[in-house]
């Protein structure tokens, strides 16, 4: 497994103040598909009294090796019949995250529990086309592949950009993981 450790848990109303700060950072923002307006912790409040967990959506705090939030992921659009479910990771909140191989951790993470313990067949998910970062963690560290390109689908920093789809199969992770055990 990647180097770092991470845990997935459920939201917490006392992670609601973290999630508000992981949104609104603009390292964040920018480089996010879903996007949405700054958000308040009087809306986070009510965005969780509604209830932020579906049959077709699960969110999960990433939390480091202390036990401390350091992101968000989950699996959204769930498709039951045919065992698929988008995802994606919010990493952030402190200058020591990002570059350290948390990404890595928190996606292995979530493939582990998407396949394993909740028995999908394949993820998916987008990515900005200008998002290097997320790009090499997804398709350069993690086994997925790019499987399109959806041509000046979302607006940020006052243009229009290209997002890449990617995704990844069951046995694709366990190829991934076969190799990455070997190591």
């Amino acid at each position: 497994m990647p180097a770092r450790e991470v845990s997935l848990r459920p939201i917490e109303r006392e992670d609601l103040a973290y999630l508000r700060d992981l949104a609104n950072e603009p390292a964040v923002r920018q480089n996010v598909v879903g996007w949405d307006w700054p958000l308040s912790l009087a809306g986070q409040q009510s965005w969780f009294d509604r209830g932020i967990d579906t049959a077709t959506t699960r969110r999960l705090i990433v939390e480091d090796e202390k036990h401390m939030p350091i992101g968000l992921t989950g699996l959204w659009e769930i498709d039951w019949r045919n065992r698929n479910a988008m995802t994606a990771l919010k990493l952030g909140g402190r200058p020591d995250i990002r570059g350290r191989g948390y990404g890595t951790a928190a996606v292995a993470a979530l493939m582990q529990f998407a396949f394993d313990d909740v028995g999908l067949h394949r993820l998916h998910s987008t990515i900005i086309a200008t998002n290097a970062a997320s790009r090499a963690l997804y398709v350069g560290k993690c086994g997925w592949s790019e499987e399109g390109l959806l041509r000046q689908h979302v607006w940020r920093n006052g243009d229009f950009q290209d997002v890449v789809q990617v995704g990844i199969l069951r046995d694709e992770y366990d190829t991934w993981l076969e190799a990455l055990n070997a190591q």
